[in-house]
């Protein structure tokens, strides 16, 4: 599929990301990178409040279907994802620069229908991937503060590619950042691969959710982030990743809270996705 060929033609990464896969969990885990906190990206909503429908309000992520920026006419794949950032690459040791690390996470072309690895169910026409090595991961910190009493639901579309087996573990997450380099998981679900995961046409969706929380809690009122990473190494030999689409985040409030405000949240949220999207 097209995440093959981002690594066929790049021998360095090949070889770094074997020489990642053939050491052991322990290894992997002192080499994981710290997570850099971002900054809010904006306090426009933390006055009003996010709050939706009985069914749920979808809180708009930017680029949640990975269409930008555009792969240009005859390039294989991208390293670059607007609106998502990287993990910082490992401590110097681990076998894996900084380059090799930048080449872990980005976006392919879905081939078209008909061809293989077509994903017949994912938005428009690209697709991210991360390799499947422990911290490769891609985050975004949203301008939607955690609210006492709404729960959270994070969605995401999976695969898995290449050489991919099962078991192989990929972590989705919602946290926030309790200052520089403290990023704080709050939920989180694993997602084991298996044979079908690998060799459907279709992306899975797998979730983590967040039940209601009082006011009490420390992440309350913090700005609320999403998280996608690969969680432990690849367990043969081969270029292994996670193909990935369709990010939604959602949020559900209490019984009885302003719904009213709804709109003017949703209405601030899109705004600030439109203004993400032309900066």
């Amino acid at each position: 599929g097209g995440a093959q060929f981002v690594v066929s033609h790049r021998r360095r990464v090949r070889q770094s990301l074997h020489m990642s896969m053939a050491q052991d969990r322990d290894t992997h885990a002192s080499c994981r990178p710290e997570f850099r906190a971002t900054p809010a990206l904006s306090a426009l909503l933390i006055s009003l409040g996010v709050v939706g429908t009985a069914s749920g309000q979808s809180l708009p992520l930017v680029n949640p279907s990975f269409e930008t920026p555009r792969i240009p006419p005859g390039f294989p794949a991208s390293t670059m994802v607007d609106g998502w950032q990287k993990a910082p690459p490992p401590p110097a040791g681990c076998g894996i620069s900084a380059e090799q690390w930048d080449q872990m996470a980005g976006t392919f072309p879905n081939p078209p229908a008909g061809q293989p690895r077509h994903l017949t169910n994912a938005d428009g026409t690209q697709v991210a991937f991360l390799f499947a090595v422990p911290g490769v991961s891609l985050s975004q910190q949203t301008p939607y503060p955690f609210i006492a009493g709404n729960s959270y639901n994070l969605q995401v579309g999976l695969r898995g590619g290449g050489a991919l087996t099962p078991g192989t573990q990929f972590q989705l997450s919602l946290y926030y950042d309790n200052g520089p380099l403290n990023r704080v998981r709050v939920a989180s679900t694993a997602v084991s691969a298996t044979d079908a995961l690998t060799s459907s046409s279709t992306l899975e969706t797998f979730s983590v959710s967040l039940d209601p929380a009082p006011s009490a809690q420390p992440w309350i009122g913090r700005n609320l982030g999403v998280e996608v990473m690969a969680l432990s190494p690849n367990g043969g030999q081969g270029i292994a990743y996670w193909e990935l689409d369709k990010v939604q985040l959602t949020s559900v409030p209490e019984p009885g809270t302003g719904a009213l405000l709804a709109t003017g949240a949703a209405v601030a949220g899109l705004a600030w996705v439109r203004r993400r999207r032309l900066s």
